[in-house]
């Protein structure tokens, strides 16, 4: 964020590249002053590149290269760390926001009309290389279509600065993705949480540019002049980077309901396993507590018969592992202790394949594949269920 607290310390990098449709020239300036002088040759263009300093130490030296409305003046020495466009008329003052790494970031503003564009940036280091190469190289038309169409091509520099960092945070949606459908755990949630604020933070340093510029350009409805032209074209830039911003949101919000998902169904799992144990053990506990009564046969003919039977411990031991397992039976014929190795069958139809099966013949490993000596699965069901209804 920009401050005016004290000047800098360290001496301010300037660069001067003026260029035209068949020159291009690159010098470096001890101070502004001299760069004023370089850009007084109306013929070039001129970009004056000043890092390592904040914009509010340098605006009387900037209005004797350009002079300012009173509104930006004011606005550069009161610095501003959100992003925005306002068209004065005669030139244009823009702020972008630049990201060095994920704890590093910068403000760049940028003060231009036709002739003469002023970047300064706080720190040293940019993403302007590919743009020195085009001016250095006449690529295109960049030489001709001014510093409007220059400070275009900066801001789209700007905006695919972002997809190095875009692209880190798709493969960390990738990977948590894997890690949860595998099994959710609770530092995942925290993973999912500092990705939402991260795009969120990112989303914000480029919707309030892209709604500036869109303020500007529904002001100017129905012309063309170049900066019209040049605000669009960045524009449209941001409006793809905020499509790819809110895509990513979107995946991380599904994201947080696969967590959701994931612990609500090992909830589930635990669930099902404490009832099918409670399940299990009700009629062994019933079992249980009708031998633990202890009424004497020798009393009435109708008690226990059992207390005094050599066999009656086996026999009650017995009883409850039939129950137990008849009980297991069901519940893995319904699916509820895993999967199953054949769908549950309904109706006559699948009583008839369970009888088929029973008797020896298996299904098909393979569709549409019959064994030889047999009759096919289906043909052998239909007739024990023609043999039922006749």
């Amino acid at each position: 964020m920009q401050s005016t607290s004290e000047p800098s310390a360290v001496l301010p990098r300037i660069e001067v590249i003026s260029y035209s449709r068949e020159t291009h020239q690159h010098r470096m300036c001890a101070t502004l002053a001299e760069a004023a002088a370089l850009c007084a040759d109306s013929v070039c263009m001129h970009w004056i590149d000043v890092e390592g300093v904040c914009a509010a130490e340098l605006v009387s030296e900037i209005e004797r290269i350009l002079p300012l409305h009173p509104m930006a003046a004011d606005r550069l020495r009161e610095g501003s760390a959100r992003a925005g466009v306002e068209d004065f008329g005669p030139h244009v003052l823009a702020t972008m926001i630049f990201i060095h790494d994920s704890q590093n970031v910068e403000v760049i503003d940028f003060i231009f009309n036709e002739h003469v564009l002023i970047t300064v940036q706080e720190k040293p280091g940019d993403c302007f290389d590919s743009v020195r190469e085009r001016l250095r190289l006449g690529t295109g038309r960049v030489r001709e279509l001014g510093c409007d169409f220059l400070f275009a091509l900066l801001g789209r520099a700007i905006c695919e600065s972002y997809q190095p960092i875009l692209g880190k945070i798709d493969q960390r949606i990738v990977r948590l993705e894997d890690q949860l459908a595998a099994r959710p755990e609770r530092g995942h949630l925290q993973r999912i949480h500092h990705l939402r604020t991260r795009l969120m933070h990112l989303r914000q340093k480029v919707l309030p540019l892209r709604e500036s510029i869109s303020g500007i350009l529904l002001q100017s409805r129905g012309e063309h002049s170049l900066r019209q032209l040049s605000l669009r074209s960045l524009f449209d830039e941001l409006a793809a980077l905020q499509d790819e911003l809110d895509f990513q949101r979107d995946a991380v919000q599904r994201l947080a309901d696969l967590y959701m998902n994931g612990v609500s169904n090992r909830l589930n799992d635990v669930m099902r396993v404490l009832t099918i144990i409670s399940t299990i053990f009700m009629p062994l506990s019933f079992i249980a507590s009708v031998y633990g009564m202890n009424f004497s046969n020798d009393a009435s003919a109708w008690n226990m018969p059992e207390l005094t039977w050599s066999y009656g411990y086996p026999y009650a031991l017995a009883l409850m592992s039939t129950v137990a397992t008849l009980f297991m039976i069901s519940f893995w014929r319904r699916g509820w202790l895993g999967n199953p190795l054949k769908q549950r069958r309904h109706g006559i139809d699948g009583l008839a394949l369970d009888m088929v099966e029973f008797v020896g013949i298996r299904p098909e490993s393979e569709p549409g594949r019959r064994r030889r000596g047999r009759a096919p699965l289906r043909s052998s069901a239909n007739a024990v269920i023609r043999h039922r209804v006749n």
